[in-house]
């Protein structure tokens, strides 16, 4: 849910988070850095980065004491803001991307409009967006039924069941909270947010969803049938994946978070997805319009030729 165009406080410190690219991005950072100084904010910056760009002069901070900040500004791409809120998501805090990478669905500030929209910011004309994150649980039962956990990660996109070789067909057994959906057959199966509605799963002929939208999406991969189609569900359901083994001896599988975090189980698993207590909180300088971005970096309505 976004908050209205309505002012809201001002912004009196930032951190300032960014991945070591090979290309360099310390101009930039250094850029915003004084940019926000200029206006009186207390500028920080995380502790990596600071060590990967060789930024001695800005003061760092402990990702710890980044709950007391009011801001987080990631500078780089949308993979760079998924891996921010996967790990800082449970500190609250807002976060804010600056574009320098490609598609730029989260990090909707570009070099471009810079020093107008770190204006708005400092001065409250913004507004504050909750976006659905998923936990994905992976967990193996004893024979005496007893549920262990083996791994555990956060999505903002989704997450991706496969068997992790090329065309292999696997066997999942899908429910929703305790009724039994279906059993599908085919090379995995996409569960999304809203978010993730325009990455993997929109690849994969899933729909666009609305990111205030409190809903979940499920893609079957290439499915071994003609009538299994994606389904959207609401967003507070527990989705449970389990395996059919052939001959009852396990194969190995792999469940991907964001395209950035793999668990290795095998079919004697269970997964498990259902939502984050928390949200991630972005951050929209006035001005900010879903459709207008998704016409721009999508392209819709140009001509295909």
């Amino acid at each position: 849910m976004a908050t209205e165009n309505v002012q809201q406080k001002k912004i009196k410190s930032v951190v300032i988070i960014s991945k070591v690219y090979k290309r360099p991005l310390s101009s930039a950072i250094k850029e915003i850095a004084q940019k926000f100084s200029s206006y009186g904010v207390k500028v920080y910056i995380d502790a990596n980065t600071q060590v990967g760009f060789n930024l001695p002069d800005l003061e760092c901070i402990s990702r710890r004491d980044m709950r007391d900040v009011d801001l987080i500004i990631v500078v780089g791409g949308d993979g760079s803001v998924l891996g921010v809120a996967r790990t800082l998501v449970d500190l609250k805090v807002p976060v804010l991307g600056v574009n320098r990478g490609h598609l730029g669905l989260l990090t909707d500030v570009s070099p471009s409009n810079l020093d107008e929209n770190i204006k708005k910011i400092v001065n409250g004309e913004y507004t504050l967006e909750e976006r659905t994150m998923i936990d994905v649980i992976v967990s193996r039962h004893s024979e005496d039924g007893v549920g262990e956990m083996v791994g555990h990660s956060l999505a903002t996109n989704e997450t991706v069941i496969h068997s992790g070789t090329i065309a292999h067909m696997m066997v999942l057994k899908v429910s929703i909270g305790d009724k039994y959906m279906y059993t599908i057959r085919g090379d995995g199966i996409i569960i999304n947010t809203p978010t993730g509605s325009t990455a993997y799963s929109l690849s994969a002929g899933g729909s666009i969803i609305e990111p205030h939208l409190d809903l979940l999406s499920l893609v079957p991969m290439f499915p071994h049938s003609l009538n299994c189609s994606p389904i959207i569900i609401p967003g507070k359901s527990e989705i449970k994946i389990e395996f059919e083994c052939p001959d009852d001896l396990p194969e190995l599988i792999a469940i991907n978070c964001d395209g950035q975090v793999t668990m290795r189980a095998d079919t004697k698993c269970t997964v498990t997805i259902r939502q984050h207590q928390i949200p991630l909180t972005l951050m929209h300088p006035h001005g900010y319009d879903y459709y207008s971005l998704l016409r721009k970096k999508l392209g819709w309505g140009k001509s295909l030729v």
